[in-house]
């Protein structure tokens, strides 16, 4: 199966006022990050509210329920999840809420996927005695084991309790009168903060803040652990110093073309307008991809939405090609915000929603006997792919040729993204080979930019690192594509890549 992390949103005030409109709204600056299922958590002056269920923010959040939830408040947390350990039932669906033996309570959200985590298990099955069900998810798991943490206040026990926790993990805590941003040692998955007229802002993407009018300040740095309460925000925990390891496949597919992130290597952390957009980064795959697999005869190229248009344009414009949107996105139709790729927990039903959320411009005009180039962000199973090649070939194109901004995806991922089986991935089936993917998906061709044209669209001038492993080009050059090359930087039993080589 697959699917990726969550979004996460966390907005704290040192004056008790209705915020739960402001979270919702931020939310939906990241419900691209998970559609299963939202819920919040809102402290109130006298306790801690929850309510969550399966869907979209708009179908879980009626005027009614807001109406009825939007209480002053110190902090609101909001989850939109994105399965990827655990089984998909309601019961793991988040903030997490624990009730600690000193009569607090926990609320957690998190984004990513905990390593080892059969040592959350034997904790609790040590300290508790007590039974787990079945299916619990990782968040979960280290929710209850957070909960038992020891230390004299929050801060200790935070600390205390992420010195054992390994894998990727982006979280916001929030206990009594303060909220906690916490991030893996390796910064794999992302997490922003910033200021908001009544507080601040915490969140996965810098869209999150564009869609409130919130500052960024700057990101949650790898291993740091910031605690925000009246005093504003003070990090408790240091930087880990250690390498980047940032989740390539947040570049690629993921976040929204809006957003943005440091670039790795670069000293602008603290400068955010300096960071590199996502939408620019694309533009620049496209444009390494047209000097790598060039197509000079071809009609025209288009990009699938969305996130393939900015990688088509990209290789466009560096060919001087026609480009043209003859694939639209129709956002009203059932499927129109669904993201097919991530809805693994439906995988037998995405072949037949593809071409009611995309739709083709029927006119001959414009595909007839034409050589049409694609671009798309990835190709991960294939069956998006191959619907489109077929309805392309239908309209009476001569020839299909794929460019693909990501390179071949073989591996599962355990650390975040959820792929559950290698089985399901085309490029696993085929080898990797580019002819043989391209005849399942009916294509004349597929080419994916190489792993160093990537890297190398995101380092913005950095020299490349080079290797003599090509597995290890990513992990040396500040990156994660261990989907891609099986090389983790945290394996699924918490061994570091940096203290393993």
């Amino acid at each position: 199966m697959l699917y990726e992390k969550c979004g996460i949103v966390g907005i704290y005030s040192p004056t008790l006022f209705h915020m739960l409109p402001h979270a919702l709204t931020a939310a939906g600056g990241v419900q691209h990050r998970g559609q299963q299922g939202t819920g919040i958590a809102i402290k109130t002056k006298e306790k801690i509210i929850t309510y969550k269920s399966n869907g979209l923010i708009k179908q879980v959040f009626s005027t009614n329920i807001i109406n009825r939830l939007d209480k002053p408040a110190d902090w609101v947390l909001v989850h939109c999840r994105y399965g990827t350990y655990g089984n998909y039932a309601r019961a793991n669906l988040q903030p997490c809420i624990v009730k600690t033996k000193d009569n607090d309570t926990l609320a957690v959200i998190h984004n990513g996927e905990f390593a080892a985590t059969n040592d959350f298990i034997s904790v609790l099955k040590n300290k508790t005695k007590k039974r787990l069900k079945k299916g619990l998810s990782d968040t979960y798991l280290f929710s209850l084991v957070l909960g038992l943490s020891q230390g004299v206040n929050w801060d200790e026990k935070i600390i205390n309790c992420l010195k054992n926790v390994k894998g990727a993990y982006s979280l916001i805590i929030g206990v009594n009168g303060s909220i906690y941003l916490a991030r893996d040692k390796f910064g794999i998955r992302p997490l922003i903060f910033g200021k908001i007229k009544d507080g601040y802002l915490a969140a996965s993407e810098t869209h999150a803040f564009s869609k409130i009018g919130a500052t960024v300040t700057r990101e949650v740095g790898k291993g740091e652990i910031v605690r925000i309460d009246k005093r504003g925000p003070v990090s408790i925990q240091k930087e880990s110093g250690r390498k980047s390891h940032f989740c390539d496949f947040e570049w690629a597919y993921f976040s929204r073309p809006e957003s943005r992130y440091p670039t790795t290597g670069q000293q602008n952390n603290k400068k955010p307008s300096e960071w590199l957009s996502v939408s620019l980064f694309r533009e620049r795959s496209g444009a390494i991809l047209a000097s790598e697999h060039p197509f000079p005869e071809a009609s025209f190229v288009v990009g699938i939405p969305d996130s393939g248009i900015s990688l088509g344009t990209g290789y466009a414009n560096t060919l001087r090609l026609p480009y043209r949107q003859a694939v639209v996105r129709d956002h009203f139709d059932r499927n129109g915000q669904d993201r097919l790729f991530m809805r693994d927990d439906e995988m037998r039903k995405i072949s037949k929603k593809v071409l009611g959320k995309l739709s083709l411009i029927i006119d001959a005009r414009i595909w007839k006997e034409a050589v049409v180039v694609v671009a798309d962000d990835s190709i991960v199973r294939g069956n998006v792919s191959s619907e489109v090649t077929r309805a392309i070939f239908s309209m009476g194109a001569k020839e299909v040729h794929w460019i693909i901004g990501f390179p071949a995806i073989a591996h599962k991922c355990h650390l975040g993204v959820s792929i559950r089986s290698g089985e399901e991935l085309i490029a696993t089936r085929h080898k990797s080979d580019p002819v043989k993917i391209a005849k399942e998906l009916g294509a004349t061709s597929i080419y994916y930019i190489s792993n160093i044209g990537f890297i190398k669209a995101r380092l913005l001038g950095k020299k490349f690192v080079n290797t003599t492993d090509p597995k290890k080009a990513f992990l040396e050059n500040g990156g994660c594509g261990g989907c891609i090359t099986g090389l983790y930087p945290v394996t699924q039993d918490g061994v570091e890549y940096e203290k393993s080589s």
